[in-house]
């Protein structure tokens, strides 16, 4: 059971409270202080967002590393047992090499990581479908 509030005291009281706030702030300072706390918090949220874009940045590039990681252990397994990946091993690691081993810039964008990312990712999948077509073959000792 909601009660339904009165749209008249809810005026009124948002009424006074904007008047005990005006007489704090000092009149004619109110409208200043109000233009400057919206500044102030659309400032910090473009901060937020900021270093946002850099953490993204950063898990971007640690999951490429990671990926490629993951593809070359792939690709060796995949040799072990007699498959082929070879090729696969060395075009990959070169366009990943080519891709990342750009000279860093102040303003770069995750594009080139972004290309890594994805390429390693289709590399570990490519990987893991040989792996699973490869019988396992028993090593004579």
């Amino acid at each position: 059971m909601m009660q339904r509030r009165d749209p008249v005291m809810l005026a009124w009281a948002l009424g006074l409270g904007l008047a005990v706030l005006a007489y704090a702030v000092g009149p004619q300072y109110f409208l200043f202080r109000v233009v400057d706390y919206v500044h102030l918090a659309a400032w910090r949220f473009g901060e937020i967002i900021g270093d946002l874009s850099l953490v993204a940045r950063d898990v971007v590039r640690a999951l490429a590393i990671r990926l490629y990681a993951t593809f070359v252990v792939l690709a060796m397994t995949v040799l072990r047992r007699g498959g082929r990946a070879k090729g696969a091993l060395i075009v990959v690691t070169l366009l990943f090499l080519v891709l990342i081993g750009q000279v860093e810039v102040a303003t770069e964008n995750n594009t080139r990581w972004i290309m890594a990312l994805a390429l390693s990712g289709f590399g570990a999948i490519a990987m893991t479908n040989r792996l699973r077509q490869t019988a396992l073959v028993p090593r004579g000792y």
